[in-house]
């Protein structure tokens, strides 16, 4: 009877623990219920993967600021500023990491400069808010995507809520063709001897915006 009565205090205390727990944990507030202005935060990033025949490349840009203004969860206009200096390679580690990160934003030596981003001449890149397009059903983010001086429409799905006191903006991965803004270098579609040495066009992009609402 002891072990009985022992075994229902246990069971009790548990559940009650569960029940308090599930009271204080903050339930997102999903995006149908969200609308005001939002301010980016520094911490938010854009992870990118660039690959090759021989392998690929992942790193991460910061995502330096921004606002943007939510109506029923959609997202009716916005700015958001990216910080080129900030480009970073997660993948590799000492010099030969310090080596991809100096070539990506053309800081390594003068003929190389405009390789890739040519941060000193470019250092921020902007994407601004158009709207939502639907596409074979699914509701994208479209916006225009100046980078290098050029700008050209992007499109891609994201999701939108509130947890930790945060808005949360993100998206699934998505594709951008870096030759649409100058960036050539290695590209088998304008270099026709590079054999199995070229580099891939396509760059694979996931943004993970944190944002204050004002």
């Amino acid at each position: 009877m002891k072990k009985v009565v022992v075994f229902g205090l246990a069971t009790l205390l548990f559940v009650s623990c569960k029940k308090e727990e599930s009271k204080n944990a903050e339930t997102p507030i999903v995006s149908e219920e969200l609308s005001g202005v939002a301010k980016v935060d520094s911490t938010s990033t854009i992870a990118w993967i660039g690959s090759k025949p021989t392998g690929k490349h992942n790193g991460e840009i910061n995502v330096k600021d921004g606002e943007f203004t939510l109506e029923k969860g959609k997202i009716t206009q916005g700015k958001f500023i990216i910080d080129m200096n900030s480009i970073a390679v997660l993948d590799l580690e000492g010099e030969d990491r310090t080596n991809l990160e100096a070539h990506l934003k053309g800081t390594n030596k003068p003929e190389a400069e405009d390789h890739f981003f040519n941060v000193k001449k470019f250092p921020e890149a902007t994407f601004e808010v158009i709207g939502y397009v639907n596409e074979n059903g699914s509701e994208l983010l479209e916006g225009n995507l100046t980078l290098k001086g050029k700008t050209n429409k992007v499109k891609f799905p994201v999701s939108v809520e509130e947890k930790e006191g945060f808005i949360h903006l993100t998206s699934t991965a998505f594709e951008i063709n870096r030759t649409l803004w100058d960036v050539k270098y290695g590209s088998k579609s304008f270099f026709d001897d590079l054999g199995d040495k070229y580099i891939n066009d396509e760059i694979s992009l996931t943004l993970n915006i944190k944002a204050k609402k004002n």
